[in-house]
């Protein structure tokens, strides 16, 4: 039986940008499209099964605006293009045949110079310009997307631009290299500003729901992973719901700020609002169950689970809430039944084992109550000792005689 050909993988490195005499960038924005250019040809050209392409990130230490030259931890590009040579010694992962990186400039008119090294043969792939107006920027990036298929032998990668507004696009642009400077832990100079370049996306075309996504996405992010203050994440949120007073995904983003923060009153008005505006966005079911079992409010939080589950019947967050509503409501069996569909699902953690330990033991069921503790304290960590074999012990002692 003949192999089939594997795809053409290639790693994309960010675009090299134009120097002063001073080796500085003539205009420091450029370094952000520079990079957010190349991230843009690595996306358009990850089109399985015919083209993978990852993108490669640079950072470096040096010195921030505002900063007056203190040190600081900042993105760079490279200063100029590498040689064959350099870039075909590049250490790539494992089945990376081709280095894909250049130069670009993006002012009143896009320039991106396209370097396509084939490392294994050790040539030059493609060496193409391409140049168009700022407003054609999306036929640029198609045509320089083209070139690079055409080089590997491929269909040239189709598909619709999340926007036709070619500065909200730019706008996007930013707000991307903005949230890959947080997710790689590089510090900006003014977090506070992290969300407006969404923002000004989200302005000039409302219905640029990716801009809007990953604008949400950076402020949970801000919110449950330290980058930045919450108060500027639900500011964020705020101002986008004054954009578009139907961002349903807004209120989701504020009440799972509400949570995180142990409010489920104020989560559960956010999650009704969201359902308000969008009745079948299944998702919110799970989160509304959630926030009402936080109240105690288990049996009217039952069905919301269920609704989650007709959903998607996969769904192990609302598996295992479903079991803690119907355990505190007395359907001992029935939460059984849903956290062993959860195990089954492949989810492992105490808090899952301790739950079927505490019901086993209301049913009787003593034996299957201590193989749940001992998986628990083996994911905890914990010795098998002291209080938990007394525990064990008393129970066996005062199990009687009938059948275990």
């Amino acid at each position: 039986m003949a192999r089939l050909p594997q795809m053409p993988k290639m790693m994309v490195f960010p675009f090299t940008v134009s120097l002063d005499g001073a080796g500085r960038m003539l205009d420091q924005a450029q370094g952000v499209y520079a990079r957010s250019l190349a991230r843009m040809l690595a996306e358009r050209l990850t089109a399985p099964p015919n083209l993978a392409a990852s993108l490669a990130t640079l950072t470096a230490d040096g010195p921030l605006d505002g900063e007056n030259g203190a040190e600081g931890h900042g993105w760079v590009v490279a200063s100029q293009p590498w040689t064959l040579d350099e870039a075909c010694h590049i250490g790539l992962p494992e089945g990376t045949e081709y280095v894909l990186h250049g130069s670009a400039e993006l002012t009143d008119r896009v320039r991106i110079r396209i370097l396509l090294v084939d490392s294994p043969e050790h040539k030059l792939a493609l060496d193409h310009v391409v140049i168009r107006p700022r407003n054609e920027l999306f036929s640029a990036l198609d045509e320089a997307a083209r070139e690079i298929a055409r080089a590997l032998g491929e269909a040239a990668p189709e598909g619709p631009w999340p926007t036709r507004d070619v500065e909200a696009f730019v706008a996007y642009l930013r707000g991307r290299d903005m949230s890959a400077a947080h997710e790689a832990g590089v510090r900006v100079p003014d977090p506070k500003k992290s969300f407006d370049p969404y923002l000004e996306a989200a302005r000039r075309d409302p219905l640029f729901t990716d801009a809007q996504d990953r604008m949400l996405a950076l402020a949970l992010d801000f919110a449950l992973g330290g980058q930045g203050p919450v108060s500027v994440a639900r500011e964020g949120c705020e101002k986008l719901l004054a954009i578009d007073p139907l961002a349903h995904k807004a209120h989701v983003t504020l009440a799972e700020m509400d949570l995180a923060e142990g409010d489920p009153v104020a989560a559960e008005a956010r999650l009704r609002k969201a359902l308000e505006l969008q009745p079948d966005w299944s998702p919110g079911f799970e989160r509304l169950g959630t926030a009402l079992t936080r109240q105690e409010r288990y049996a009217e939080a039952i069905p919301w689970f269920q609704k989650a589950l007709v959903e998607r019947s996969d769904d192990s967050d609302a598996l295992q809430g479903l079991g803690v509503a119907l355990a505190e409501c007395g359907h001992l069996e029935d939460a059984v039944r849903c956290w062993l569909a959860t195990l089954g699902l492949g989810v492992r953690s105490f808090h899952l084992h301790d739950n079927l330990a505490k019901v086993y033991t209301l049913l009787g069921r003593h034996a299957e109550a201590r193989e749940q503790r001992v998986l628990s304290r083996q994911l905890q960590g914990k010795p098998r000792l002291g209080l938990y074999l007394f525990r064990e012990a008393w129970e066996w002692l005062t199990r009687g005689s009938g059948p275990r």
